[in-house]
């Protein structure tokens, strides 16, 4: 337990000497406040960007364009991009609770009862 402690007392001393306390901007505040939305929208996007690459494909002659593993590849790596892109916002959210910059809780939230 104290090595623990000692190990992320480390992590927060050098988090805060690289600047990791200064003030989020706009896009920080956002993964942290809606990290299940950003990753829904990063696994669409690439998603989306893979249909576009499979389609070009397909017009081009490619005739695995459309195969199972393919689209199951696709399908796979937007999925792993969304839950880590989700992963990052909540971590982010985690890191700006240690400094006190998320305004998204209540003292209770944190454990501070009044």
């Amino acid at each position: 337990m104290r090595l623990s402690r000692l190990i992320a007392g480390w992590f927060w001393q050098v988090d805060a000497s690289l600047g990791g306390d200064a003030k989020p901007h706009r896009g920080q505040r956002f993964s942290a406040a809606h990290p299940v939305r950003l990753g829904l929208v990063v696994g669409a996007a690439l998603g989306g960007f893979f249909l576009l690459f499979s389609l070009i494909s397909a017009a081009t002659g490619y005739e695995y364009a459309f195969a199972p593993s393919a689209l199951l590849f696709c399908l796979c790596v937007s999925a792993f991009a969304a839950v880590s892109m989700m992963g990052i916002g909540y971590f982010e959210r985690w890191h700006q609770r240690h400094y006190g910059h998320y305004p998204h809780e209540t003292r209770s939230e944190r454990g501070n009862h009044p």
